[in-house]
């Protein structure tokens, strides 16, 4: 009687042990995992990059203003921002940080090199001085800090001072398997000069430019990307047409999947889920 109840508390111990091991394994497996959220804003556009199990978050654009677009950060229980990256001075993309009141935190701003939107720039540039946050143009070539990916702006040049969508800066990321491409309102010129500047594009996950315009995404381009996803960030019944019908051919024609093809208007936030060195998947919002 005395060795089966020995036997029973070392089964006991076994049992106790091995679960919160398969607790330790699945934590350590979500540290793997990186989430981006193209959170729905409407007609704009703003995509939410998070990381080390909820540790580190970081955002490209942050739609429109009058939105709540910060409540919607604060009801994720976020209140820092590693970096916030603006990739043009148009309000569907930069609006939503004139409300910034500082109780989210951002370590950085970087924004591309729009010489447009002069008032819009400005006010938010106030803002950063405002709560002690650098503000730092970035141009082709400059890497920003986002471990475990690799971040890299790939448009504009140096040497490139325009304004308007076109002047829309490129950000790739990658985790040296997998990459995702985010290229703000960019139309067919900046894509046809991007493509001549750059050797490789080729992105599993594409933002869609300008909400899937018509302006936006050549076929040449969207060839060289070749993605596996391609994400639209439009508004529901927006009076721009948006996305277009010939260019969701495209994409369909590209990518060879339609259910491939993700709308904010049609799916609302959609959540893109990566295992590093492993593969990107889409995350359905029940």
């Amino acid at each position: 009687m005395r060795y089966q109840k020995i036997i029973l508390v070392l089964l006991i111990l076994q049992l106790v042990t091995s679960c919160e091991n398969k607790g330790i394994s699945l934590e350590i497996a979500e540290l793997d995992i990186g989430k981006i959220e193209f959170l729905d804003v409407g007609q704009g556009l703003s995509v939410l990059f998070s990381s080390g199990n909820g540790e580190n978050f970081a955002l490209f654009d942050s739609g429109n203003d009058s939105l709540g677009f910060w409540d919607s950060l604060r009801a994720r229980k976020i209140h820092h921002l590693n970096w916030a990256f603006v990739s043009h001075w148009h309000r569907d993309h930069a609006g939503g940080l004139l409300e910034w009141d500082g109780s989210v935190s951002i370590d950085t701003l970087f924004y591309g090199a729009d010489t447009g939107g002069l008032w819009l720039r400005d006010s938010i540039l106030k803002l950063a001085q405002k709560f002690g946050t650098p503000a730092v143009s970035v141009r082709r070539g400059r890497q920003i800090n986002c471990k475990p990916w690799s971040c890299q702006v790939l448009w504009p040049r140096e040497y490139d001072f325009f304004g308007g969508n076109n002047a829309s800066a490129v950000l790739q990321i990658s985790d040296g398997k997998s990459r995702a491409l985010f290229v703000g309102d960019l139309e067919t010129e900046s894509e046809a000069e991007l493509l001549q500047i750059s050797n490789d594009l080729q992105a599993d996950l594409l933002q869609v430019g300008h909400h899937g315009s018509k302006t936006s995404s050549s076929l040449s381009f969207l060839e060289h990307v070749s993605p596996s996803f391609a994400v639209i960030s439009v508004g529901r019944d927006n009076g721009y047409g948006h996305p277009n019908a010939e260019t969701l051919q495209k994409l369909a024609l590209v990518i060879g999947d339609s259910s491939n093809i993700l709308r904010t208007d049609l799916l609302g936030t959609i959540t893109i889920k990566w295992k590093f060195e492993k593969g990107l998947w889409m995350e359905w919002n029940m």
